[in-house]
């Protein structure tokens, strides 16, 4: 891999986790198939990076002109490439030439193409997308870096590169880099009042934009969410090894693939839950399934009486807050507590129910009364940060 690729495989990594990010994965013939690959639910998404310097050339149209030949079309043409063969088969092979990675069905992919361009000049102004058959976002080092930092979740990601092809099939957009456009979509998530066919993007909007209050007090409101990233990877770090059994890494897999499909915002809510659980030793609870999901959080706190016994206890409980919540189909079961270190240690379990049958409620029936598990539950569904997000931090779209 070249320094640009690594430095690119790197950023996704930390957002998408290794799950889901796959450096140079195999295509046609044994060749590789693009430079990074995600793979996360029914999304694809292709990304080609080239790291290209200007040519000598005295001539600067030129100079240009060879450069987004090598470094743009070049990179446009590999993701074409390697959308037609993703199109004729169900799996890949990453670069190891051993590993499968299966592909989300073919009807049901979303697929997204990202074409990351080095080595521009600062006074070239690159294209914002590309128009061909299908859309092509471009991005140079300072868009994918600030791209990646603001939008750290493999959700918040996707729906900024959903919104943003939605918008332009119905507008022209008149000189603008992708960060100023960015900073439009963070403070208007692109819906206006009026229907909008031409936008300009000011110059330096994003660095007003880094310098406002609104900035700062995201980046405030957002600290309690950054406990959930930090559970997320010492799950994956944890429990997912080279002796993890192919029925555990599967289940932990989906667990882990839900919990990281929250976007910030719906972080803020969790990690809050999760510290309180953590700092207060409080009682088992369930956190309510955020805004359209089909999922709930069931939390346990680690102690020396439960120590021995908490798997057993996670599950059961999961399946008692199932019964106690007929229309979610996925419970997950977090358990949270320190070791003889102090280091935070966090366990997980994950149950997918679709049916309550009799048996099954009987069953839950009976943990609930023989354990006492949720007999007078506590459900946590803050809306705080749910019904005018924007107007909490301060934006007004």
């Amino acid at each position: 891999m070249t320094p640009s690729e690594k430095y690119i495989a790197h950023l996704c990594r930390i957002s998408f986790l290794p799950f889901w990010s796959f450096p140079n994965p195999i295509g046609k013939n044994g060749k590789e198939l693009c430079d990074l690959l995600v793979v996360c639910a029914n999304t694809v998404i292709i990304i080609s990076v080239k790291d290209i310097k200007f040519s000598e050339h005295k001539n600067q149209e030129i100079q240009q002109k060879r450069w987004s030949k090598k470094a743009i079309e070049s990179s446009i043409n590999q993701i074409k490439g390697a959308e037609r063969h993703l199109n004729s088969v169900d799996c890949i092979l990453l670069k190891d030439r051993k590993t499968s990675i299966q592909l989300p069905k073919k009807d049901q992919r979303v697929i997204y193409r990202i074409a990351i361009a080095f080595g521009s000049d600062k006074d070239y102004q690159i294209p914002i997308g590309n128009y061909q058959e299908e859309f092509v976002h471009i991005f140079d080092e300072k868009s994918t870096a600030t791209i990646l930092s603001e939008l750290d979740t493999i959700t918040d990601f996707t729906n900024y590169l959903f919104a943003k092809e939605k918008f332009l099939e119905n507008c022209n957009l008149l000189v603008a880099c992708e960060v100023d456009f960015l900073a439009i979509y963070i403070e208007t998530t692109l819906e206006f009042d009026q229907p909008v066919d031409v936008l300009t993007c000011p110059d330096d909007l994003w660095v007003s934009y880094l310098t406002s209050q609104e900035y700062y007090n995201w980046r405030e409101t957002i600290k309690p969410s950054f406990i959930w990233d930090y559970m997320i990877n010492h799950l994956f770090n944890y429990h997912i090894t080279d002796s993890t059994s192919q029925e555990r890494r599967d289940n932990m897999e989906f667990a882990v693939r839900l919990i990281n499909q929250e976007n910030r915002m719906n972080r803020i809510e969790l990690g809050i839950c999760l510290d309180d659980a953590i700092n207060k030793k409080s009682n088992a609870r369930m956190l309510l399934p955020q805004e359209n999901a089909n999922h709930l959080y069931v939390f346990i706190p680690l102690t020396q009486d439960n120590w021995d016994g908490k798997e057993q206890e996670l599950e059961l409980r999961c399946i008692v807050a199932r019964k106690l919540n007929p229309s979610i189909h996925n419970v997950i079961g977090i358990a949270i507590g320190s070791n003889t270190k102090g280091e935070s240690v966090f366990d997980i379990c994950h149950h997918y129910i679709p049916n309550l049958t009799d048996e099954f409620l009987k069953n839950a029936t009976k943990i609930q009364e023989e354990f006492g598990y949720f007999q007078n539950p506590k459900m946590s569904n803050s809306s705080e940060f749910r019904d005018n997000p924007f107007e909490a931090f301060g934006f007004k779209p």
